[in-house]
């Protein structure tokens, strides 16, 4: 009988305790929201590429993580990367045309970034590699895909409300 009452006591804290945790715990983390249009970005991205649009060749499709299955993301990038990535990350599939983007906002407030140019970051290997026809295997693309990145983020991503 002891046992019992102890077990429905326990029972009772462990409802308690769980009905006072903040519902906010149990949520998907807040998505990120982009603060340009994927045309701005890309028209910007092409500016400092000195690169002319280019209409025939197809916008990729963009994928963010917060409404992505991880299985997908694993199943387009694992031919390009040689593996399966544990989480979805930023990344642009060549072969699929498709551009993976995280859109946790608390990543980019943490970081002091926007998701924006994480956008453009993917956008100059969308144009390495459907424009320029670039290996995008070549280590030394990254760098240029990181200076039009932080040159994006600095002239556009400054402030608060952007984050």
């Amino acid at each position: 009988m002891k046992l019992i009452c102890y077990m429905i006591n326990l029972m009772k804290k462990l409802l308690l305790i769980f009905c006072l945790l903040p519902m906010t715990s149990f949520a998907q983390p807040e998505p990120a929201k982009l603060r340009y249009s994927l045309e701005f970005i890309l028209e910007k991205v092409l500016e400092k590429k000195r690169q002319a649009h280019r209409p025939e060749i197809p916008f990729p499709r963009f994928f963010f993580e917060s409404s992505t299955p991880l299985k997908q993301f694993q199943d387009a990038v694992e031919p390009q990367w040689g593996f399966r990535p544990e989480r979805i990350t930023n990344a642009f599939i060549l072969h699929h045309n498709d551009i993976y983007i995280l859109d946790e906002a608390a990543y980019y407030q943490k970081t002091g970034r926007c998701m924006d140019d994480s956008v453009a970051h993917e956008l100059v290997h969308y144009i390495q590699g459907k424009y320029q026809g670039w290996d995008l295997h070549d280590d030394s693309l990254e760098w240029e895909a990181i200076d039009i990145q932080t040159a994006f983020r600095e002239e556009f991503c400054k402030s608060p409300e952007s984050l």
